[in-house]
């Protein structure tokens, strides 16, 4: 039976005493990351198990785990972005043909 959105969770597990975190998750994306990690990093990412075709645990260096909330704009500084980014648009499709 498959699991539901709701139930496909992603768990990060770490305690003060220990240098490694442990990540189990169903997310895809996070998954094909961490695998690519092991290949890339074998000191510091790993497959602690597979769980199934869903889901996998990897252990990775604690100081990884970062919270990045999203940068807060004012209508003005959004304003500006949004007409930089129409600028920069509009020359790429200019030098294009």
């Amino acid at each position: 039976m498959a699991l539901t959105k709701h139930e496909r969770e992603t768990i990060i597990c770490f305690n003060e005493s220990e240098p490694t975190a442990e990540i189990f998750t169903y997310n895809k994306r996070l998954r094909r990351e961490l695998a690519a990690l092991t290949w890339d990093r074998p000191d510091d990412v790993l497959c602690i198990r597979a769980n199934s075709a869903d889901s996998c645990t990897y252990s990775i260096p604690k100081r990884w785990v970062k919270i990045r909330p999203t940068r807060v704009l004012s209508a003005e500084n959004r304003a500006l972005r949004a007409a930089l980014t129409r600028q920069i648009n509009s020359d790429r499709k200019n030098n294009v043909n």
